[in-house]
């Protein structure tokens, strides 16, 4: 290989440099000063790319020491000097915490559209505290929870807070409702505690916090999803016209049948109920819901033995329903003339 003068190499360094290649040209800057470590012109350079050129006596030392070798000194020193900026120290850190913050953010977005349905159903969900009692001092409410989606709701979790006649808060808490809440229907849970309470308790607000919503019904437009909620916040004598549309306009839909059910039971036309509910059980036989309003309906037509049947259904398929529990364990068990006199009738 020809040997180059250090003017040679100086002149192949400024067009490296030139060119924008730095770490060429900081190779041949290198071999000036192997050459010539007093070059000025080759100090110049380095300084120029951000080098500190060594001084001239230690590295003629050098160069003698290591027989006359190259050394990598130069590279190593032009690499450091050249690390991007998002790789030093304090900006690395920062670009880290972004990056971190930004990964945080798309989890947080990831799992909100996870839970897009659950949140989305909440809106149609009422719940409300009934009979709070206050005894040696342990706590307890009816929890009344009003599910208008057109999809059955779980696994509710309200929290609430608990304040004298003051406004001071006396404790806040939260309970979680396992069992399913039927689409378009309501359920009373009974006796829910809410633990210790110190104080004379005044005031008692609860607020939904989450809920699990599904399945969600296959095939149903939009227009009728809000039609189905708008009928089953009504009273069921005031919802016949808009269930009316829903069945006539949407297939396989059993809580719509269900709520038709309802509203001719609410008018006292209990064979019209009756066919509804069927049709209901024969597009879902595992609807309870439809299991539980047909016995109902067919205790009051007189037919107990098959409301007997139709609620051992519906509680098979709903074990913890409190309506169903509760008229499976004592609406069976009344005598007619009991029931008379009490007045006492199917939840």
């Amino acid at each position: 290989m020809q040997n180059l003068s250090p003017l040679e190499h100086l002149k192949i360094a400024r067009r490296l440099h030139f060119q924008g290649n730095t770490r060429e040209a900081i190779n041949e800057y290198e071999l000036v000063l192997e050459l010539d470590p007093e070059n000025e012109d080759a100090m110049s350079g380095l300084r120029a790319l951000g080098v500190e050129p060594p001084d001239p006596v230690l590295a003629r030392g050098a160069t003698e020491h290591a027989g006359g070798l190259k050394t990598s000194f130069f590279v190593n020193q032009a690499k450091e000097s050249h690390t991007p900026a998002w790789r030093r120290g304090p900006v690395k850190i920062i670009v880290c915490l972004l990056g971190a913050g930004m990964a945080f953010a798309l989890y947080q977005f990831a799992i909100l559209l996870l839970n897009f349905d659950n949140i989305k159903a909440m809106e149609n969900v009422e719940v409300h505290f009934q009979k709070p009692t206050q005894k040696d001092d342990n706590a307890t409410v009816s929890v009344v929870i009003g599910n208008y989606n057109p999809a059955p709701i779980k696994n509710m979790v309200i929290s609430y807070n608990i304040a004298d006649d003051k406004g001071n808060t006396l404790k806040d808490g939260s309970l979680t409702i396992t069992t399913q809440v039927p689409a378009g229907d309501k359920r009373t849970f009974t006796e829910v505690s809410l633990g210790s309470v110190k104080g004379r308790a005044s005031k008692l607000q609860p607020k939904l916090e989450s809920l699990k919503y599904g399945p969600k019904p296959k095939k149903l437009k939009q227009q009728w999803i809000d039609k189905f909620i708008d009928a089953s916040s009504q009273p069921d004598k005031d919802s016949f016209g808009d269930f009316c549309d829903l069945v006539d306009n949407t297939e396989d839909f059993a809580p719509a049948y269900v709520g038709l059910g309802r509203a001719y039971a609410a008018r006292s036309d209990w064979k019209r109920a009756i066919e509804n509910y069927k049709k209901a059980i024969e597009i879902d036989s595992d609807n309870a819901n439809a299991h539980y309003y047909m016995a109902i309906a067919m205790f009051y037509q007189g037919d107990r033995t098959g409301a007997k049947k139709e609620m051992d259904t519906a509680a098979s398929l709903a074990p913890d329903d409190p309506e169903i529990t509760w008229n499976l364990k004592y609406l069976f068990n009344l005598k007619d003339t009991k029931q008379s006199k009490s007045g006492e009738s199917p939840k």
